[in-house]
């Protein structure tokens, strides 16, 4: 009878989860719209694949831009904070590929690379990998180390 009670209550939470609506995925109209508007201003022909709140503290937007995928993210009064997307390490300038021959770097190799538009700037974010160890460092075109 107990083994009963529990699979019906399991069966009606199975049922009734599709229904529910998560408030933190949520983003309004209005803010779609402005979302919207700022990606075909800064991102002509972009297509806006979704646009969704993350934690309840910034809201994203994922994007195709010149055959790239793009996240596109604001803060929840709508004010971009950056962009990025993936940078294929042959495709870093060469300054960049050769931050693994400074000897802070020493036998290190590039992981990961994104590129990152910011109100401030751009840099380039990589993922430094040696055995079990990751750092993660931010550059400037040239090679330059920004943190």
């Amino acid at each position: 009878m107990k083994l009963q009670k529990h699979v019906i209550m399991l069966a009606l939470a199975i049922i009734t989860l599709p229904f529910l609506s998560c408030e933190d995925d949520f983003v309004s109209n209005t803010e779609s719209k402005d979302i919207k508007a700022f990606i075909e201003n800064k991102y002509p022909g972009a297509q806006v694949v979704k646009i969704e709140r993350e934690d309840n503290q910034t809201i994203e937007a994922d994007i195709i831009h010149n055959n790239l995928s793009k996240d596109v993210v604001f803060d929840l009064k709508i004010n971009w904070l950056y962009t990025s997307w993936d940078v294929a390490v042959s495709g870093l300038p060469e300054a960049v590929r050769n931050i693994v021959n400074d000897p802070a770097y020493m036998g290190y190799h590039i992981d990961d690379a994104d590129f990152v538009e910011t109100p401030q700037g751009n840099y380039y974010l990589l993922e430094l990998e040696k055995g079990n160890s990751e750092v993660k460092i931010k550059t400037d075109e040239t090679g330059k180390i920004l943190n």
